[in-house]
């Protein structure tokens, strides 16, 4: 067998295995090996029946005969419940497609073996969350009932069966919306003394073709009624009908302003859960458009243009990712945003949210400014991180400045960190709301006012600030302004650092002069990556590079050559990392290789975990060309002798 084509076989996402016509295994890919925990000469040569559960094993055989009598192509899907058996005993649900293949030796069978327990484990989370569903709805005091893209009645709650549907002659699910209100209407649940019953027809199904706001009936007993309807994704719609008797009888001198008060309500509830639709999809159509222009080529832009082109996309692209972050501060709160930690050049990062901030700024009347050094120091943190938490600070100043004043960005470059400040002559924020300025949904008692906000821009700032190993604070005098500022780490350039000074005073080394040989091997799945890896090892004459695109190639390779050294990049696709390390110190031949690790997780915890894998190095990418020759150096040369 080629290689090639075991590279081809073992690249598969899904498990293969070959077996003759008697059941004996022949061919046995990478992800199979994983899924069922066999290494390859453990399968190879045994009988497929290893791989089947216990109870069922002592009759596969016939099952094989029976196939091998009738064969034919089954896909992956038909329906069948099956389960495959691990090596350590354990069962797991998979689905198997059976191919035959006739050969110069006989019929042959494939087998694409698919391990399904997370699709079970969904179906099952599924049916939970629907039954959750169908219980939560049933327990809402108010009438619910939704209605599908033919007005039918899909779902209905108790509350909402017995007051629309308990005079109906049978079941109310699959039933219009206008027969189901002409049934109420015409059973007397609702009252006609300030209005014919055709007036309230009319006026109750033209609300609700078009829903907007709400609508106020009353019942043949003299109970108030308020009707929400609003429309779903699909076209179907979602009624909801409450009870609002009490409300309406004890503040009925305060009606109007109530109606305001609820209407603000709904309008903050329709923010903040369609914010994603509304907001998505204008901005797709700007983006779109602005690409468009941007690759017209009957009619090009001038250069121009092309720049004021460049940051339209520049400010709808970043506005388009702070919504997805602003919708989701659960993500955050569950570690589900990765921050990638960078050296970043804070001048242009600052320059960047600036002039995206500069139109906001005019229509407010608001003149922004920034005070920072000539050549600020690099700082280490997330680029686009970054941008939105002083994107963030920059927009509230504006939000909460006055017509006529001043927005400053002030940079102060400190020992171990740079202090960014936003600097505003607003409002500024009261004493007692200050101590809950960074819990969610906290606007410094705006919440009622007329600024436009949801409250968690802050919160979210502040999350991101420490998972770049930063910190964010402030500070603010009622009517005077505020000042909300973040520090964040300065960029320490490895070259510049006293143990270099070390390494010279060696004198030449040993990878540069070329008096020894090593063989280093790379796994690595990034071409750029591996080109980067080959440019450096050039410069180093005395060391062979070898590289591997995945974990399972790499193991072969560095079991069949032995190399002095593995460099093992952590994400990996099939294999991480880790698990690669792991194998390695398993085998008596490997246990002694060094191994470095490479990753873009740059936080303490991610370091630990690589020391308690085995990794003998943990460096962060972008790779710094001085601390990964320095670790080459010290891990491949002979130490001098005394």
């Amino acid at each position: 067998m080629t290689l090639p084509f075991r590279e081809l076989v073992d690249s598969a996402p899904d498990g293969l295995i070959v077996c003759d016509q008697t059941g004996t295994i022949l061919l046995v890919n990478a992800e199979a090996l994983r899924m069922f925990g066999y290494a390859r000469d453990e399968l190879v040569g045994s009988s497929i029946d290893v791989l089947v559960p216990a109870g069922i094993r002592p009759r596969h055989h016939q099952h094989v005969a029976s196939f091998v009598r009738s064969s034919r192509l089954r896909p992956m899907g038909s329906g069948l419940d099956l389960h495959g058996c691990r090596k350590d005993g354990t069962e797991f649900p998979v689905e198997i497609s059976l191919s035959p293949i006739e050969s110069a030796t006989g019929m042959m069978v494939t087998a694409g073996i698919r391990d399904i327990t997370e699709r079970r484990a969904l179906e099952r989370e599924t049916r939970r969350a629907n039954a959750y569903l169908t219980s939560a709805v049933d327990a809402v005091q108010e009438a619910f009932a939704l209605f599908d893209e033919q007005d039918r009645v899909v779902m209905v709650n108790s509350a909402g069966r017995q007051l629309l549907g308990s005079r109906l002659g049978g079941s109310i699910i699959g039933q219009t919306f206008a027969t189901v209100l002409d049934g109420a209407l015409t059973a007397g649940a609702f009252d006609f003394s300030d209005e014919s019953r055709e007036a309230l027809l009319r006026r109750w199904l033209a609300y609700h073709a078009a829903p907007s706001g709400t609508l106020d009936v009353r019942t043949g007993t003299g109970r108030y009624l308020r009707v929400t309807e609003r429309k779903t994704a699909e076209q179907g719609t979602v009624a909801m009908i409450a009870d609002v008797t009490e409300d309406i009888q004890h503040a009925a001198e305060l009606s109007a302003a109530r109606v305001a008060a609820e209407a603000a309500s709904a309008a903050k509830s329709e923010f903040l859960s369609s914010m994603s639709h509304e907001l998505r999809t204008p901005l797709n159509s700007i983006l779109g458009f602005a690409q468009l222009l941007e690759r017209d080529r009957k009619n090009p832009l001038d250069p121009r243009q092309i720049e004021r082109l460049q940051y339209v996309l520049r400010g709808g692209e970043h506005l388009l990712k702070l919504i997805d972050d602003v919708l989701d501060l659960a993500k955050i709160e569950a570690g589900g945003v990765t921050i990638s930690i960078e050296p970043v050049g804070l001048s242009e990062v600052l320059g960047e949210v600036v002039h995206t901030l500069e139109p906001l700024a005019a229509r407010a009347q608001i003149r922004i400014a920034t005070q920072q050094p000539t050549a600020p120091p690099q700082i280490t943190a997330d680029r686009t991180r970054l941008a939105q938490i002083l994107m963030n600070f920059g927009s509230n100043a504006i939000k909460y400045g006055r017509p006529g004043g001043a927005l400053v960005f002030r940079v102060e470059p400190k020992p171990r960190t740079v202090r960014v400040t936003v600097i505003d002559d607003g409002i500024g924020i009261p004493e007692h709301k200050r101590d809950k300025i960074f819990e969610p949904f906290q606007r410094a008692g705006q919440e009622a006012g007329p600024i436009e906000g949801t409250g968690i821009g802050l919160t979210i700032s502040k999350r991101l600030a420490e998972m770049m190993e930063g910190t964010v604070g402030f500070k603010s005098s009622e009517g005077v302004g505020s000042e909300f500022w973040i520090e964040i780490p300065v960029h320490r350039d490895e070259t510049s650092e006293p143990s270099a000074t070390v390494v010279t005073d060696r004198g030449p080394s040993l990878l540069t002069t070329g008096a020894a040989h090593h063989l280093v091997i790379y796994v690595e799945d990034n071409p750029s990556n591996i080109a980067f890896m080959r440019d450096l090892m050039e410069e180093l004459p005395s060391v062979e590079l070898m590289t591997a695109p995945n974990a399972e190639l790499g193991l072969e390779l560095i079991r069949a050559h032995l190399p002095k050294l593995v460099i093992m990049d952590i994400n990996l696709p099939g294999m991480s990392g880790f698990e690669a390390v792991e194998r390695l110190r398993t085998w008596p031949e490997t246990r002694a290789i060094p191994v470095i690790g490479l990753s873009a997780a740059a936080l303490p915890k991610d370091s630990l975990r690589a020391k308690e894998a085995g990794f003998e190095r943990y460096l962060t990418k972008p790779v710094k060309v001085a601390e990964l020759t320095r670790a080459l150096e010290e891990l491949l040369e002979t130490p001098p002798q005394a």
